[in-house]
């Protein structure tokens, strides 16, 4: 049995196979994420290929896991003793290191089937939702660990999971053994953030963007590891945007995940009303959720009006929908055209990054949807003229 890639990893997999088997792997890889590219199971992946007592060729003559092994047992139930894992802590007395929440960051990624987000962490280890590391304390154990002989004779493997958490005083302290570790040994960061993470460690690791899995992919991964529906499924990933962490998290939640789809409609109808107040009350509304939650109802927003946009030109949808009331997309289409798209986009977009700059969420967003109104109210002149 071989290794279980997910589809939208396996190029980047490939390419890292032949580099191991040609031996000229790098001695350290650097995972760029965004959204839901699911670094840590590509890292997991990796590991696993590496530590694996009899890896084979697939049909394809690239080499994976057996997954049968005693080694890739070790790795699948996060009890390898050459892979050690590193991730943002909340310090607290007695909880100074990563090895400290070992066991709720093994009860974490099972939970999660590897499908995590730093947000999901932050809230499973800490209700105050406080500020999260990786510690000093944990950049001397990684210089440590990796100047030992591993425990199974082959590679010592270090994952540092968001290494944009890197506590930057004590960041200095790995340059030294990334840059030239001993034979063997691999570091693996993933970042959801590169432009955070220091210049001088990203300058001695190779850096792989990871692409976004495809509303199907995603479809597929969920009915694969949670048993779901194919349409529970499809109904998830377009209410959140096509972000498969926030999904899983909500899976282990008894809360009812937001209607982005019928949020979608109304925000579109008052906007083209222009009814100032109603629209004030939606901003309060939008207001109320969690600024990551914001980012993601935006995008998805964005994501229906370029659909309905594709609707104009005969251009095939896939999924994305569904989720929509027909009559309203083929009232409402017409207003979204080469001439307004790039507008309504730009508007969307830029209020997604005054959100990220902390901008007041109401205001940004009451302000959009006057705008995008009079787009609207525009082009419905120009129609009827």
């Amino acid at each position: 049995m071989s290794q279980n890639i997910l589809s939208w990893h396996r190029n980047i997999f490939d390419n890292i196979s032949r580099q191991y088997a040609d031996k000229r792997l790098p001695h350290a890889i650097l995972l760029s994420q965004k959204m839901s590219e699911c670094s840590f199971l590509l890292a997991k992946s990796i590991a696993q290929l590496l530590e694996c007592s009899n890896p084979q060729s697939n049909e394809n003559g690239i080499l994976e896991a057996c997954n049968e092994c005693l080694s890739c047992k070790k790795v699948s139930e996060y009890n390898h003793l050459d892979i050690h894992y590193y991730f943002p802590i909340i310090k607290r007395k007695n909880k100074n290191c990563s090895d400290d929440y070992f066991q709720e960051w093994t009860d974490f990624l099972q939970q999660n089937h590897g499908i995590i987000e730093i947000n999901s962490w932050i809230k499973f280890i800490d209700t105050a939702n406080s500020q999260a590391i990786i510690s000093a304390e944990d950049c001397d154990r990684i210089v440590n660990i990796a100047q030992e002989s591993s425990y199974e004779g082959k590679y010592k493997i270090f994952i540092i999971w968001e290494m944009e958490k890197l506590f930057h005083a004590a960041a200095p302290k790995l340059l030294k053994i990334i840059e030239e570790p001993p034979a063997n040994t691999l570091f693996i960061g993933i970042t959801d953030n590169l432009d955070k993470v220091l210049d001088t460690i990203k300058s001695r690791m190779q850096i792989i963007h990871l692409p976004a899995p495809s509303p199907e992919e995603s479809v597929a991964t969920l009915t694969e590891l949670f048993n779901i529906e194919n349409a529970d499924a499809q109904k998830l990933v377009f209410t959140y945007g096509n972000n498969l962490p926030r999904i899983v998290d909500d899976l282990h939640k008894d809360t009812i995940p937001i209607l982005i789809n019928d949020f979608f409609i109304k925000w579109m109808r008052l906007a083209f009303q222009m009814k100032a107040y109603d629209l004030l009350d939606l901003a309060t509304e939008f207001n109320s959720y969690g600024r990551d939650i914001q980012k993601m109802m935006l995008l998805q927003c964005s994501q229906y009006l370029d659909a309905i946009w594709l609707v104009n030109h005969n251009i095939p949808t896939s999924l994305i929908l569904n989720e929509l009331d027909e009559k309203f997309v083929q009232d409402f289409k017409k207003f979204i055209a080469d001439d307004t798209i790039p507008d309504i986009t730009k508007i969307i977009d830029e209020a997604i990054k005054n959100i990220e700059r902390n901008g007041d969420s109401k205001l940004i967003f009451f302000d959009i949807s006057l705008k995008i109104g009079q787009i609207f109210k525009k082009k419905y002149f120009l129609i009827k003229g």
